[in-house]
């Protein structure tokens, strides 16, 4: 019998391990920033919507965090996906917020920074070859880590 042994998966490499890191300091610093904005800044109803859009872009950002983590290729060209097309709506609401208050400006653009460096980690090509390796694992029937 020519039974072909399925290609060895290689241990996480370390690229998606910081994109990951990175992405939730990302989120982390999104929370920070919300809740410590000055009052002036939040008038109730605005409070309601920003408090659910960031509890709701932190529930998908952490599933496609905890899919990417297990190797689910599909979670991280849509999270790439995603990034590409709000990343340039991202840099006018920092040059808003500049000028209201230099604080929150700074730290939207170390979120986007975060971010950019996420996503080029998660375009490397050890990131690649092991998203690539656990999809031949998968096709070939065999039980992925």
């Amino acid at each position: 019998m020519n039974e072909e042994k399925p290609p060895e998966i290689k241990e996480r490499p370390r690229e998606v391990l910081y994109a990951v890191q990175l992405v939730c300091a990302s989120l982390a610093l999104d929370f920070v920033s919300f809740f410590v904005k000055q009052p002036d800044f939040m008038q109730p109803q605005s409070l309601a919507i920003g408090i659910s859009a960031i509890i709701f872009g932190t529930l998908i950002s952490g599933f496609l965090l905890f899919m990417i983590w297990r190797g689910r290729n599909w979670a991280r060209l849509l999270y790439l996906i995603v990034f590409l097309i709000g990343a340039p709506f991202a840099f006018p609401v920092i040059v808003m917020v500049f000028q209201k208050n230099l604080i929150f400006s700074i730290v939207g653009l170390i979120k986007i920074s975060l971010q950019i460096m996420a996503a080029v980690l998660l375009l490397q090509k050890p990131t690649r070859q092991w998203f690539r390796m656990i999809k031949v694992r998968r096709l070939m029937s065999y039980q992925v880590i």
